[in-house]
């Protein structure tokens, strides 16, 4: 659990995830969505927060090592960031694909 709180207490950008995390179980639950949109929507809310705690010990040991500019470790921070992206614009992409066609019926679109 020491991991958790220092993600939390020192990696700011967790509350957008959290504000992520909030707004797809919110709206799973507002539109009844089935049990295997649930299980996507579970993977990639936990891809997310695997991927911003691989990215948060990446960068916390590349600055244990130096904190001076090196090419190499700002490569390293640069790719586990990346990460980051990728899984939740995907995260995104699958919301848009499960939440979409509900709201748009919803809202006679």
């Amino acid at each position: 659990m020491k991991g958790m709180r220092t993600l939390w207490a020192e990696e700011p950008t967790t509350r957008f995830h959290l504000a992520g995390t909030l707004a797809a179980i919110a709206a799973g639950v507002w539109l009844d969505i089935a049990r295997w949109e649930w299980l996507f929507v579970i993977a990639a809310i936990g891809l997310v927060w695997f991927a911003e705690a691989v990215n948060t010990a990446v960068e916390r040991l590349a600055d244990a090592v130096t904190l001076e500019h090196h090419p190499l470790i700002g490569k390293a921070k640069d790719v586990a960031s990346a990460a980051v992206l990728i899984i939740s614009l995907t995260a995104f992409v699958g919301g848009i694909l499960i939440f979409g066609p509900p709201l748009i019926a919803l809202f006679g679109g």
